[in-house]
């Protein structure tokens, strides 16, 4: 596994996955992003989160310290006062961009982060099969501080910029920051997207793995922290957060019309199988092309290649409850093979 015993936090290994168990301590804070659930400034997803996350946190006994931040800068100042003051728990209310933020100022901390989910794809929350619904996500949260039940998990680097879902090169970096505007409310950006896909050249690339190197014309390449990324998009179903190893996809020999296909199958958590993406697994990714190609990690515009992909292990601590005994997440569903 991607992390270490370490004294007074014992492993559990049931189920797959890494935890620590051991005494949190017992304060959270939770910091509200309060635009967080609105597209193009229209409410989505909650009205008035503020009165709703304090409703929860009375509920479910998380205290009373909410931050509602109304910049990135202030949702770091209040995490980084948390984990100096030895709170136990940071929960981040708001999108995958909120936590994302709050979960960088807690790596290789004892501080966990818990998450209330207020946006309206939430990769991060689905790949870690917490609730995405807000009341579920609280009383999983109070059930995990309960049991001091605390996931382990690795992150991303790339190029010195901190990842939690997947890196991307080529085709699929552009497609995802035009997807991105459509996340943001942009609602031209999806179909930016498509015009991009089917515009899209395959290019030469070198890639350079632990164990070998690949060299290919290709669309694209996904380095794949965890399965999800932009819109939900599966790029890598297999990906584990908890091994050390970044998944690898190579997608290569697409015409137009299966380009198309697989992007709305993956599309919002759905998966579509295809035998012309090649994977391969690996601690460091280094991409460079015979031209420079459009790079991202996450949201991150990285500029153009070469870049550098590395696996940090065991670097963020989350509040989760353990899964029952057979739990299947809801995300992981057989995959589906395209037709001929």
């Amino acid at each position: 596994m991607a992390t270490a015993e370490q004294p007074g936090h014992p492993i559990d290994q049931a189920n797959g996955a890494t935890r620590r168990t051991g005494d949190l301590d017992p304060r959270v804070r939770v910091i509200l992003n309060p635009n967080a659930g609105t597209k193009a400034g229209i409410p989505v997803n909650v009205r008035d989160p503020e009165a709703l996350v304090r409703s929860l946190m009375a509920e479910f006994d998380l205290g009373d310290d909410l931050i509602v931040s109304q910049s990135e800068e202030e949702a770091i100042v209040a995490t980084r006062d948390a984990v100096r003051a030895g709170y136990g728990t940071v929960a981040a209310a708001g999108g995958d961009g909120t936590i994302g933020g709050i979960a960088r100022e807690l790596l290789h901390t004892p501080t966990a982060l818990g998450i209330l989910p207020l946006g309206s794809v939430m990769n991060i929350a689905r790949m870690l099969d917490l609730p995405r619904d807000l009341p579920a996500a609280a009383r999983a949260i109070a059930a995990a501080r309960s049991s001091n039940s605390v996931r382990v998990i690795d992150v991303g680097d790339a190029n010195g910029t901190v990842f939690f879902e997947a890196g991307s090169v080529g085709m699929n970096a552009v497609v995802f920051r035009e997807a991105n505007r459509f996340g943001d409310g942009d609602w031209r950006g999806l179909f930016s997207a498509i015009w991009v896909a089917f515009r899209y050249r395959p290019a030469r690339m070198t890639i350079r793995l632990d164990d070998r190197t690949v060299s290919s014309r290709a669309l694209m390449v996904a380095v794949a922290n965890g399965p999800y990324t932009g819109i939900g998009f599966t790029v890598a179903p297999g990906a584990n957060l908890e091994d050390g190893l970044f998944d690898v996809r190579l997608f290569r020999r697409f015409s137009r019309w299966e380009l198309f296909r697989h992007f709305r199958g993956i599309a919002f958590g759905g998966r579509e199988y295809t035998p012309k993406i090649e994977t391969h697994r690996s601690r460091t990714v280094h991409v460079t092309t015979a031209s420079p190609l459009p790079a991202r990690a996450d949201a991150h515009d990285l500029g153009h290649t070469p870049v550098t992909y590395t696996v940090i292990p065991g670097a963020l601590r989350i509040v989760s409850p353990s899964p029952p005994p057979g739990h299947e997440p809801v995300d992981k569903q057989p995959e589906v093979t395209s037709s001929p």
